[in-house]
Parts: structure tokens; C-alpha cells; sequence
């Protein structure tokens, strides 16, 4: 029985090579995963990158609490899940992982593996004027990861928030109005 060999060149294999290595990491930046444990939508490493840009966003000092500090990412994961049109989560997810992805090509490392300073840099250069999707992404971050880290208790009561104006808050509503607008509510609306 004559065996039969095909020689295999050097460009063959590297190229089979590369070809192979592309498809894993394509495979791995398409497919989003499912939520890591205790969260809704987002997975241990896209919950990382939302305790990074956190740490930029709310630096200490500010608030009781500070970005970066495991707090944050319950939050947007809840806001994610519960508030956002479900078409727009998957989208936000990949922006996370473009954020990451860029810095590794642009700096050598994931942005969650950059300094402070480093972290902030990248995400003012996101923030500029030019080009407009890059700046659109950067509002996009800003507004998520600000809704998750703004809503947690101790941010809300170092600010003075109420949830409303009923229900045991009355008095708060009551401080802004006089005697007639009080009497036109009536007192039961209190």
C-alpha cells in the first residue's frame, strides 16, 4: 500500500497557524458570555472593566464611597438589566470589551491592568470631539457606569436624596410650599 504525503510548507503552516489563533480570539470578542455569579447581565471580566472606568469616573473624595471599590458594578448590572432597552445591553457589553481590547493594542496591557493616570488618559482621549463614535462611546460609559455608581446608598444619602415626597417624606414637599398651595392638595395628597 503506497502511502501518500503531501509536504506541508512553512508558509502553509504559519498561515493555518494565524488563521487558527484569529478565529479563537474573533470567537472570544463575539461571544459574550453569560453573567458571572450574583449578577444579572455582566460577566466577572466586564465587570472588572465597569470597577475600572468607576475608579476614573468617582476617584476618593468626593462621595463616602469611591469608583473602583467593588461597589459599582451591582448597580449597573441592576440598571443594565432592569432599566436599559434589552437591544441596547449587548452593544454596551462590547464597548466595555472594545475599551479593554484598545488599550491592549494601543498600551500593551488591558485597561484594567493600566495606572490610574494611565486609565484616566485613555478615557479623556475617548472623550474628545473627534472622531464622534469613539466620543458617543465615552457619553455611553459615562452615563452607565454614572447610574450604577449615583443610585448606591451611600452616595444617594451623602447627597440628600429622597425617593419621594410621600409616603413619610411629606414634611421635605411641605418645606418648599406655602399655606394655599398646601390647602389646594388637600391634606390626604401629603
Amino acid at each position: 500500500m503506497a502511502s501518500l504525503s503531501l509536504p506541508i510548507s512553512r508558509r502553509a503552516l504559519l498561515a493555518s497557524g494565524v488563521a487558527v489563533g484569529m478565529a479563537t480570539v474573533g470567537g472570544s470578542l463575539v461571544h459574550l458570555g453569560g453573567p458571572a455569579p450574583g449578577l444579572k447581565v455582566l460577566t466577572a471580566r466586564e465587570a472588572r472593566l465597569v470597577e475600572a472606568v468607576a475608579a476614573v469616573f468617582f476617584p476618593p473624595g468626593i462621595f463616602p464611597v469611591h469608583g473602583g471599590d467593588g461597589g459599582t458594578v451591582a448597580g449597573v448590572d441592576t440598571f443594565l438589566a432592569d432599566q436599559v432597552d434589552p437591544q441596547a445591553v449587548a452593544p454596551f457589553r462590547y464597548l466595555l470589551r472594545a475599551l479593554d481590547m484598545g488599550t491592549l493594542f494601543s498600551r500593551g496591557r488591558p485597561f484594567t491592568s493600566l495606572s490610574a493616570d494611565e486609565a484616566e488618559a485613555v478615557l479623556q482621549t475617548w472623550a474628545h470631539d473627534e472622531p464622534v463614535p469613539r466620543r458617543l462611546a465615552a457619553d455611553s460609559l459615562k452615563v452607565v457606569v454614572g447610574m450604577g455608581f449615583l443610585r448606591r446608598p451611600e452616595v444617594l444619602g451623602a447627597i440628600g436624596w429622597r425617593e419621594s415626597c410621600r409616603g413619610g417624606t411629606g414634611p421635605l414637599l411641605r418645606e418648599f410650599m406655602d399655606d394655599e398651595d398646601l390647602a389646594q392638595l388637600g391634606e390626604g395628597a401629603l
